[in-house]
């Protein structure tokens, strides 16, 4: 293990601003000291209680090292574990090269170009950026709106891109259907998308073909404080919605603002960059992966900078922060392509 900086409890210490800076300049240190993300991670871990991942216990104790790498006892269930245990790091060989995959993915290059820059074949890639991405996901617990909180419904295609029998399948149907055989409109997937006028968004995939008024309130639940004002489009998930923590709600039309202030106008442009970001830069996503490019795109425009090295710390430190990140991408690559809940 290399010491990303020299005094660990010194980090622990810095303000909102101190701490940022430090993100920020992550990478630069950890390059400038040969560190790699598993001497982060083993950072990030002396910074919180440190929790046995079977039984949750904090009653763990030091084991020895292996390959370098501190081991770690729990004292209530006897569980030997790593500090990568849980993590997006879990399991993962060239750990070294993580730290370059992740420059990459903030710098915006496809998945063969990070394979390429950083010595990993395609599919390495494919699977790296969705531990990431899994790791991502714990970002959401951290989002809350404020004031006027507008909400508005996606609703995209159901997609298998990436299987190739089945993207051939429905071309050879394509190609024979006649007059009597009629192509079935393909399903889909609803996405509540919301955003308030501080700038906070956040956009959730329903195991579902629309938003109904259910998905409203348990999204909302603990999310807004009690004066904030709910501003939905006219259509009737928005409408029924009805919950305690919901005391102001206004509807109005997607084109139109109600009362000088009430409208849907931003949402409906963040949706618009989405869409947008979703099929220019990916030519769309598979179904199964959606959530993670939903919070990808979240995380973008609510905590990254824009560049590329003070981003790569800043991901870095957000996928580091989950320790139930493997278990949430083991899950994921598990799923079949079939309708599930749909």
């Amino acid at each position: 293990m290399k010491k990303i900086v020299e005094h660990p409890s010194e980090v622990f210490s810095l303000t909102k601003e101190g701490t940022r800076e430090f993100y920020d300049n992550l990478y630069n240190k950890m390059v400038a000291n040969g560190s790699d993300v598993v001497d982060y991670q083993e950072l990030k871990a002396m910074s919180t209680a440190l929790l046995c991942p079977d039984c949750n216990s904090s009653h763990v104790i030091k084991n020895g090292l292996q390959n370098e790498v501190q081991n770690y006892r729990c004292k209530v269930c006897g569980r030997q574990f790593r500090v990568t245990t849980g993590t997006f790091m879990y399991g993962i060989h060239n750990k070294d090269k993580m730290l370059e995959y992740i420059r990459c993915m903030s710098a915006g290059m496809s998945l063969r170009e990070c394979a390429k820059v950083v010595g990993i074949c395609l599919s390495t890639s494919f699977f790296w950026r969705h531990r990431i991405l899994c790791a991502l996901q714990s970002f959401e617990d951290n989002v809350n709106f404020f004031g006027i909180v507008e909400l508005e419904e996606l609703l995209m295609n159901y997609s298998e891109k990436g299987r190739k029998k089945k993207r051939a399948k429905i071309e050879k149907i394509a190609k024979t259907a006649t007059k009597k055989f009629k192509i079935k409109k393909p399903k889909k997937v609803a996405v509540l998308a919301a955003t308030d006028r501080s700038g906070n968004i956040l956009f959730k995939k329903l195991e579902d073909n629309r938003v109904r008024a259910n998905h409203v309130e348990e999204f909302l639940k603990s999310r807004i404080p009690s004066d904030a004002v709910i501003c939905g489009s006219n259509k009737k998930a928005f409408k029924t919605a009805n919950a305690e923590h919901i005391k102001h709600k206004e509807i109005t039309n997607k084109n139109k603002m109600k009362r000088g202030i009430y409208s849907v106008s931003t949402v409906n442009e963040k949706i618009k960059d989405f869409v947008g970001w979703i099929y220019f830069k990916f030519h769309g996503v598979a179904t199964k992966y959606l959530t993670n490019y939903i919070m990808w795109f979240v995380v973008q425009g609510k905590y990254l900078a824009e560049e590329v090295i003070r981003d790569t710390g800043r991901i870095l430190n957000l996928a580091a922060s989950d320790r139930r990140a493997w278990q949430r991408y083991s899950d994921l690559m598990s799923l079949t392509y079939l309708f599930y809940n749909i």
